[in-house]
């Protein structure tokens, strides 16, 4: 069974993670990536919500769906299959394991053009994450106010 405080510090964290992706997105692309420190800022808050998502999720298919996944794009998509996430939805925002992958492990690689149509047209499906998990925990009668839709 899922720890519901697990995925509630991690969507906490992705709430934060959000905001201040959101007071990145303020910029335009020249601005951002002409100022070294707001870019590693946004790179390392986009690394950040990728990770607090590829945790919920790999915690959500292995602890109530007994699901062993091979890598953290499965563990989003498996979302979908077990319909925790519609599988379209859980399609669409699986690239940010991938991306949260070339973040960690592949930093001479990232495309600044790529993070930043991430930062600009990836935030919504974000915040849809968050407020899907919390609404499966709340279906789940894991949860009673612990955790709000906003």
């Amino acid at each position: 069974m899922v720890d519901i405080q697990t995925v509630i510090e991690r969507l906490e964290a992705l709430r934060v993670y959000l905001a201040e992706l959101d007071r990145y997105a303020r910029y335009s692309f020249d601005e951002l990536t002409s100022d070294f420190v707001k870019y590693r800022a946004a790179e390392r808050s986009l690394q950040l919500t990728a990770q607090a998502i590829v945790d919920i999720a790999t915690h959500i298919v292995t602890a109530d769906y007994d699901t062993r996944v091979q890598d953290y794009r499965q563990a989003i998509e498996s979302l979908g299959e077990e319909r925790v996430l519609p599988p379209v939805f859980a399609e669409r925002l699986a690239p940010i394991a991938s991306f949260r992958n070339i973040l960690v492990h592949e930093y001479l690689a990232i495309d600044p053009v790529k993070l930043y149509d991430i930062l600009i047209h990836g935030r919504a499906d974000i915040e849809e994450f968050g407020q899907r998990i919390a609404v499966y925990l709340q279906d789940a009668g894991d949860v009673d106010n612990e955790v709000s839709n906003e």
